[in-house]
């Protein structure tokens, strides 16, 4: 995960995780279409970075839960849509592709629907007053948590919910 979230309260808000997402992902070209296999290609492209991205916002969010202006839920739903593909907005391997593809006049974007549904997915815990603040996560291991919410949340009466 870049360091914007942590430096930048702006990117710890809706508005600019979106952002942070359009900048550093869909236009700096990671190849979604190869690293989330939904194309037949090479195996050895497949790789889950974009859900440790998202792991990683949810760690951070763990341990400063009134710095973010979005909740468990909005992460989620992101991650879901990424493999849902309902939304054009991840398919493809950049910008040029999804360009090439006319995905903007041929689907809708995620980002809409987001807007649209976002009292879903706003932190009752959020402090605006927190955005000065740089945060500083401990990354010792006894600080890092599993996900449940996303990892386990398709088990059936295995673990207790935790989102």
């Amino acid at each position: 995960m870049g360091a914007q979230p942590l430096i930048d309260p702006f990117y710890r808000t809706i508005q600019g995780y979106q952002a942070l997402i359009e900048k550093d992902w869909l236009h700096f070209g990671h190849k979604f279409s190869d690293r989330c296999g939904f194309l037949a290609g090479d195996s050895r492209e497949i790789s889950p970075v974009f859900t440790q991205f998202i792991d990683a916002t949810w760690q951070i969010m763990s341990q400063f839960p009134q710095a973010f202006q979005f909740n468990s839920k909005y992460l989620l739903t992101i991650h879901d849509h990424l493999y849902s593909c309902q939304y054009g907005t991840f398919i493809g391997n950049c910008q040029k592709e999804r360009q090439e593809l006319k995905l903007s006049e041929k689907t809708f974007s995620l980002w809409g629907f987001l807007t649209n549904s976002a009292d879903e997915f706003v932190n009752p815990l959020y402090d605006h007053n927190s955005k000065t603040e740089v945060l500083q996560p401990s990354v010792s291991p006894q600080n890092i948590r599993f996900w449940r919410g996303l990892y386990c949340r398709f088990e059936v009466g295995t673990h207790p919910g935790n989102l």
